[in-house]
């Protein structure tokens, strides 16, 4: 059996792969040889990358957390069509790590004033550029990184350390190369090796809210408007809080902690 990739790529069927990866959403071994099995029941010739990811999604309902874990890259790329939540979100993983940041900021370079998305200082003050995709299959070019650099270099009055380009998805080869000549950090799905952007979500479980299946796109945009983008954050107040904050009735706002709660264990 193969597999058709959301890039268009076909490769083989690669069972090992989702074992490992039900296991780091938190599956047992037992739920992730059953899913196996009822993949191969359930496919047996060529199929799509998302026809495997629906079915699993769901089967993996079985163990409580697990579904939500395993679907983090689609409730990243979820975060908003303008990808403004993302910058937001991005922010909200670093101070978790000890960062101070800023959005949504105007600063001004050589001859223009540029829009910098995030800024972080941790030792080092950093120049964050988001890049954000809602397409799967979409992977972040070298023009990407080109930009990023040249923003930096034309923002001396500000004393940046060093650029940093962030993106939800994949970045290219070439990308990859241009950062390590120029000393551009680079953040993405599954790059580096450490602290890639889903072990950077996974190690302190900051999750975005958009991972909770619990809530409607309306609730979601109370949240945003609330200034909620990380799930655990709602944890910090009581469901009477929350419901007066972000106006929505108690009850559901209690099925929505709970389920924060599960997620995050």
């Amino acid at each position: 059996m193969h597999v058709l990739k959301s890039s268009g790529e076909l490769e083989k069927f690669n069972q090992k792969k989702i074992y490992g990866t039900i296991r780091e959403a938190g599956g047992s071994k037992k739920l992730a040889k059953d899913a196996l099995k009822e993949v191969r029941k359930k496919f047996n010739k060529n199929v799509s990358s998302n026809e495997i990811l629906k079915f699993l999604v769901k089967y993996l309902e079985r163990e409580p957390g697990v579904s939500q874990r395993y679907d983090l890259k689609r409730a990243i790329m979820s975060l908003g069509p303008t990808g403004f939540p993302f910058e937001k979100f991005f922010a909200r993983v670093l101070e978790n790590y000890g960062f101070k940041t800023s959005t949504d900021n105007r600063l001004k370079g050589k001859r223009i004033y540029h829009e910098v998305d995030v800024v972080a200082i941790k030792e080092k003050k950093w120049m964050i550029e988001c890049k954000y995709h809602n397409e799967r299959g979409v992977i972040t070019k070298l023009h990407a990184a080109l930009y990023t650099y040249a923003r930096f270099l034309d923002l001396p009055g500000e004393k940046f350390d060093a650029p940093w380009l962030v993106t939800n998805t994949k970045c290219s080869g070439d990308a990859i190369n241009y950062a390590k000549g120029v000393g551009l950090r680079i953040t993405s799905w599954r790059y580096p090796r450490e602290d890639n952007l889903e072990k950077l979500i996974e190690g302190k479980n900051l999750y975005p809210v958009t991972i909770l299946k619990s809530i409607s796109n309306d609730i979601l945009n109370k949240l945003y408007s609330s200034g909620f983008v990380i799930a655990k954050d709602l944890l910090n107040y009581s469901d009477y809080e929350l419901s007066r904050r972000i106006g929505v009735d108690k009850k559901i706002i209690s099925k929505i902690l709970e389920e924060i709660k599960v997620v995050c264990s």
